[in-house]
This record gives C-alpha cells, sequence and structure tokens, in this order.
C-alpha cells in the first residue's frame, strides 16, 4: 500500500472518531437538557400543588463556586479607616486582633472577624456631597451599590452588600448612618481580598436540590419565586476566622431565603 493511500486511510478513521465523539457528545447533552427539563417540570408542579408559582426559566444551571477561607489583612483595614477618617493621628493595638484608628474627626476599630465600626467625633465623617462619598467607598472597597432610605431631612440609613467574585455575602453588609444630610457612622463587614480556596466534603447542592429543600423545610408563606442567584454566605467558626460559603438565594414575593450549598441549611432574611 502506497503512503498516499495510507494516509488517506487514517484521516479517514479519525474524521469517523470524530464523527463518533461528536454524536456521543450530542446525545449526553440532549440528555441532560431532558433531564433538565424533566426536574423543572417536576418542581414547578411541586410548588404548584401548594399554590406557590414557580417560572422554570429561573431555574440555574450554575455550578456554585468553592468556599473560601479569607486571610486577613491589616493593610487593607487602614485604608478603609484613613477613607472614611482622614488623616490617621494615632494607631492603637488593642491585642486580640483589635486595632483602633483615630483622626481629628472620629475613630474607628477593626476587628480580626472582618467587622468594623466608624463614628464621628468632632464633625461628620461627610457632609458635603455624603451620598456620593458612601457610594465612592463601596466602588474602591467591593461592596455593591448602596441602597439609601433617608427621610426628607436627609436623616436615615443606607446599607450594602460585600461582593466577592461578583457574587454577594447575604449577611456581611455595611450600614451608613445619616444625621440632617451628613454622615456620622459606619459599621458592618469589611471582607480581605487574599483567599484560600477550600475542598468541599461533597457535591454542592444545585439550584434545582436548593428549591426542593427550601420547599420541603420551610413552610414560608408565598405565592411566587421569583429569582433563584448564587451568592456567598459568612461564617465565623472562630474570632479570627472569616469563611465564606456558597448559598443559593430563593427571592419570593415575601422574603428572601438562603439556602447553604454544603450543609442545606436554611436563614431567612
Amino acid at each position: 500500500m502506497d503512503r498516499s493511500r495510507l494516509k488517506n486511510i487514517i484521516i479517514l478513521i479519525l474524521v469517523l472518531v470524530n464523527v463518533a465523539l461528536l454524536g456521543s457528545l450530542a446525545i449526553r447533552k440532549r440528555a441532560e437538557y431532558t433531564a433538565r427539563q424533566r426536574t423543572s417540570e417536576q418542581l414547578v408542579a411541586l410548588f404548584a400543588a401548594d399554590g406557590i408559582a414557580l417560572d422554570p426559566d429561573i431555574i440555574s444551571t450554575e455550578v456554585p463556586p468553592a468556599g473560601r477561607s479569607l486571610t486577613r489583612d491589616t493593610a487593607l483595614d487602614q485604608r478603609a479607616a484613613v477613607y472614611l477618617l482622614g488623616s490617621i493621628l494615632s494607631t492603637n493595638d488593642k491585642g486580640g486582633g483589635i486595632y483602633d484608628y483615630t483622626s481629628a474627626v472620629g475613630t474607628a476599630t477593626f476587628r480580626s472577624n472582618g467587622t468594623f465600626d466608624a463614628a464621628s467625633l468632632q464633625g461628620p465623617l461627610a457632609s458635603a456631597d455624603a451620598l456620593d462619598f458612601c457610594r465612592d467607598f463601596c466602588r474602591k472597597f467591593s461592596y455593591s451599590e448602596p441602597v439609601f432610605e433617608l427621610d426628607e431631612d436627609g436623616s436615615g440609613k443606607a446599607s450594602a452588600a460585600p461582593l466577592c467574585g461578583k457574587l454577594p455575602v447575604f449577611n456581611a453588609a455595611v450600614t451608613f448612618t445619616f444625621s440632617s444630610g451628613s454622615l456620622i457612622a459606619v459599621s458592618g463587614t469589611l471582607l480581605p481580598e487574599n483567599y484560600t480556596e477550600l475542598s468541599p466534603e461533597a457535591a454542592p447542592l444545585s439550584a434545582a436540590a436548593a428549591l426542593t429543600t427550601f420547599q420541603e423545610e420551610t413552610f414560608a408563606v408565598i405565592s411566587a419565586v421569583t429569582d433563584i442567584y448564587l451568592c456567598y454566605e459568612l461564617q465565623t467558626p472562630t474570632p479570627s476566622s472569616i469563611t465564606l460559603t456558597p448559598a443559593w438565594c430563593i427571592a419570593t414575593d415575601t422574603a428572601k431565603y438562603y439556602v447553604n450549598c454544603e450543609t442545606g441549611n436554611i436563614t431567612a432574611n
């Protein structure tokens, strides 16, 4: 057999193998799609039996991310303190991972579990453009856009959720307090940027599994599930440790519920 003919035979065999692999992949994808459709239909029927509307199109197929163990960064704490207080006049290591920062404007305390408090002493933390001051803080330190709840006098609060890898952390909000249009206090959680990925002991819950768990284990009075999306849950197993665990947020017409992807525990908000 001449070389040219042998080469053509080999090419033909490779083409046939690729066609077979593509066919197998198509069959597998079709089976996965059919299985997802069947699961969605069953979930819709399960919720409908209790008078709850569930749009199958909102059932996410995303895979939950790995959990994260965060490493504290005191330099990040200090940058946040400088932003809130201006020039720092003194720093006090109080021990136990607690640092106090003082300026001519006020004081701020940062702790090893990520929580912090800042308050004005001699005057407001910000008065002119106080709302933009808060928005800029959120952009600089990875929070969502703040939501303001102020009265006609400019008094009230605003809040924003930390973002980690573009996912919100639902139980670690930062809160801004206003009085007559001036920002007088800020408190919440500042998440470090350094982290180590954690290996889960078991496969995390899918959106469908989270919805099933929610339906079976809660007695929420709702009439519709409006959205389901991935987020993180902040956990502090010890006073000096910070862990983020993936969770599914199930938004309803009355409240939001969070299903931990690893434990299945449900938290209402």
